[in-house]
């Protein structure tokens, strides 16, 4: 997974908390995200700050959308207003909203979910063998892409 924040702090703690749990590669700005997603990917998940510089987040969602079509994107924010939230939720193709404070068991979730996802839309076996949602998070992705139960 890719994740990209212009915040070395915040970049920092979430790659040092989800490095545990996946394989992790970061990016400080948008820029270097695109480079890493031609030089290093394929990547599965992609987790981006909304408020990137230039290009902005949202800029930057649709770049990542024509450039890896298959990867699943998920959004940090500091306290996004629920018009920001609403508007990007509209207008890109993103699987999780989440504040930068969440806690962290919220997030490694829905990351689990994303590389479901991800394994479903592509086909593609996950790097683990074992199964990694819960029964509940299972139900509820096959209930979103009405799929039938795995």
């Amino acid at each position: 997974m890719l994740i990209v924040d212009s915040d070395p702090l915040a970049l920092a703690y979430h790659a040092h908390i989800l490095s545990r749990h996946f394989c992790v590669d970061t990016a400080k700005n948008p820029v270097e995200a695109l480079n890493r997603l031609r030089q290093n990917g394929p990547f599965s998940v992609v987790v981006s700050d909304l408020f990137l510089p230039s290009p902005d987040g949202r800029s930057f969602l649709s770049k990542v959308r024509r450039l890896c079509p298959d990867i699943v994107h998920i959004v940090l924010a500091d306290d996004p207003s629920p018009e920001t939230i609403m508007n990007v939720i509209n207008n890109n193709t993103i699987f999780g909203f989440f504040c930068k404070s969440a806690p962290p068991t919220k997030i490694i979730r829905k990351i689990r979910a994303a590389l479901e996802l991800h394994r479903q839309q592509t086909s593609l076996p996950l790097p683990y063998s074992r199964d990694v949602l819960s029964l509940e998070e299972r139900s509820f992705l096959n209930e979103l892409t009405g799929s039938r139960p795995c």
